[in-house]
């Protein structure tokens, strides 16, 4: 890669900008508890273990089929979780008030941002354009950005393309030439910044991306033989390489 060509970086967001600390575990009991008032509500009598399950049910999904190269609508995976309840209820408005529920509990205790992340992107956007590409999971594309907006890195970015609203996502090569064609560039004038070397790293270079890999653990066995451009520990490495 040629650093010197580069006009715009892509970042992926989870584990790259954003991770998720003792919140997750506090996320995850508030939406187990949102989920079984609702179900209440709604003459379903559902254990915590079992609304638990339906959980990793989905987040096990998403990781499939993001891996597969799709994804899907949020009120798609909220039909799944009902399915994987044995709910029986074709109905619009619980539907919804089950994705409020998971939605609201992701606001009241989100993910955290690296404490670089704001600076980093305020320096590189004087100099390129910037996108975040994200496989999402169940969460609204509205609440991310919302999110986004509350920890403030929504402005940084020129584009957004999460994979629940585009129903394509990394390592899928349609997603990257989303980006081509939105910036009108040439690959070798993109980079993807991530910390998977499957969906971030491998999908960007099969559409002729330049690549940095986040390496936090610094201990990746790299069995796919998927080989990035650069390496770093963390993204307070990347002025390094384009400033």
């Amino acid at each position: 890669m040629d650093t010197t060509k580069i006009k715009l970086i892509s970042f992926d967001l989870w584990e790259t900008l954003i991770f998720d600390s003792k919140n997750h575990n506090q996320r995850n009991k508030l939406r187990i508890n949102n989920l079984r008032l609702l179900f209440d509500k709604y003459g379903q009598n559902i254990s915590d273990e079992k609304i638990l399950e339906s959980l990793s049910f989905i987040s096990k999904n998403c990781s499939q089929d993001h891996n597969s190269g799709f994804d899907k609508k949020t009120d798609i995976r909220i039909k799944e979780l009902l399915n994987f309840l044995d709910i029986k209820k074709d109905n619009k408005l619980f539907e919804k008030e089950i994705l409020n529920a998971l939605d609201s509990s992701f606001l009241k205790h989100p993910p955290s941002i690296f404490p670089t992340a704001i600076k980093i992107l305020n320096s590189l956007k004087n100099r390129y354009s910037l996108c975040l590409t994200s496989n999402t999971g169940i969460t609204s594309p509205n609440i991310y950005r919302k999110y986004l907006d509350e920890v403030g890195i929504f402005d940084k970015f020129d584009k957004l393309y999460l994979s629940n609203e585009l129903l394509v996502s990394k390592p899928s090569f349609s997603i990257f030439k989303i980006i081509l064609d939105d910036f009108k560039l040439k690959p070798d004038e993109i980079v993807h910044i991530g910390d998977n070397l499957f969906t971030d790293i491998f999908g960007a270079k099969k559409c002729g991306f330049g690549t940095v890999f986040i390496n936090k653990r610094n201990s990746v066995n790299n069995n796919l033989k998927i080989y990035p451009d650069y390496t770093v520990k963390d993204i307070s490495k990347i002025p390094d390489l384009f400033l």
